[in-house]
Parts: C-alpha cells; sequence; structure tokens
C-alpha cells in the first residue's frame, strides 16, 4: 500500500464508524453503520456475525462500499473487495478494541468473523474551503478516475469558464480542468457546444 493510501486508510480507521453499503442475492441495496476495527498496509478490517444478512451479503459478492463523516465535515468514500480471514485476526481485534468484550464476551465472540477490504479505490472530499478539494487513493488495484475532461476537440470559446461554479477550468489548448478542486456537476458539459467534455466514470 502506498503511502497515500495508508494515510486515507488511517483515516477511516480514526473516524472508525462508517455506513457500509452492500447488495443482497437479487441486486437490491442495503446499508447499516459499522466499525473499521483495524487498518493495516493489507488493508481495513471489519467484524460481524453470521447471523447477520450483512454477513451473507459479503460473503456472497465479495463486495463493499464505504462513506464517513470526519470531525471537519471531510467526507471519505471507498469501494471494494472484501473476504472472510481467519479467526486469528477476531483476536486482535477485540485487542485493539476492548469494548468489544462487553459486547461479545468470552467465548461468544466466536460467532463473528473478521473481514479484510483487501482492495478498491476511495476519495477524500474536503467541502468546507473554497475551491473544495479532492483526492483520490486505492490499494490493491488501479485508481479511478471520476469528474470530467476537456478533449482536444475544444474550440476555446470559454464557455465553460463561464459556467464552473468552483472556478477551476483555465484556458490551454485544450482548456483544462483542476480534477482535485472539481464538484463533478457536469455543468461545463452541458453548456459546450463541440462537446469537447467528456465524463470519465
Amino acid at each position: 500500500m502506498n503511502e497515500k493510501a495508508r494515510k486515507y486508510v488511517d483515516m477511516f480507521r480514526q473516524v472508525k464508524i462508517a455506513s457500509a453499503a452492500t447488495v443482497d442475492e437479487d441486486g437490491h441495496p442495503h446499508s447499516r453503520i459499522i466499525n473499521i476495527m483495524i487498518a493495516s498496509d493489507e488493508g481495513m478490517y471489519i467484524v460481524t456475525s453470521a447471523g447477520k444478512p450483512f454477513y451473507e451479503q459479503l460473503v456472497q459478492s465479495g463486495e463493499i462500499a464505504l462513506s464517513a463523516m470526519c470531525p471537519d465535515c471531510q467526507s471519505l468514500k471507498f469501494e471494494g473487495g472484501i473476504k472472510k480471514v481467519g479467526k486469528e485476526w477476531l483476536e486482535k481485534v477485540f485487542v485493539d478494541n476492548p469494548g468489544m468484550n462487553e459486547v461479545y464476551p468470552g467465548e461468544t465472540r466466536l460467532i463473528l468473523d473478521a473481514f479484510l477490504i483487501y482492495e478498491g479505490s476511495g476519495e477524500w472530499f474536503d467541502l468546507l474551503h473554497h475551491p473544495i478539494n479532492r483526492e483520490t487513493f486505492s490499494y490493491g488495484t488501479e485508481e479511478v478516475r471520476a469528474g470530467f475532461q476537456i478533449m482536444d476537440n475544444c474550440i476555446g470559446c470559454g464557455s465553460c469558464i463561464n459556467v464552473c461554479p468552483q472556478g477551476c477550468i483555465s484556458e490551454g489548448i485544450p482548456f483544462h480542468i483542476e480534477a482535485e478542486h472539481c464538484l463533478h456537476c457536469g455543468a461545463c458539459r452541458e453548456v459546450c457546444p463541440a462537446d469537447a467534455v467528456r465524463k470519465l466514470h
């Protein structure tokens, strides 16, 4: 895991409380609040019990989506692959999260399994400042580029600059969108007379 990804994985652990989304076997979405129990170079570890639909959905799909809000109103999101790991990780979870002993005392913890979010991509997003800031990260897979890009058929008319709410488009050949400040609103694409703005993801 590179330094940038580890920074945001650690941030997920610091926030600890996240919304976790999955889909069931019929493709219906489900969301619940979970705790990020461990952050490491391998990824993020969570636990859940075998009797919960969440458990079944993790095993069946092998995928999870997380979102969390930092105390200073910066948001985190992540989408990736997840797999069940050995019981030794359950013991590590209880060492790092002693409050779990009150919820699952003694041998009752054995109904739980630990899961590792072993790969995926995410984004940190700061709405508190102008222009806004965002940064993508990934581990175990390629980084996903989202937002918009102005292509070579740009005619330099400036229509996109006039409608950008964050003022993050600059002149050039072609014009350029500063991805780290883009809201992904799509206003530039809506007004471009040359159809030169491409959606990336």
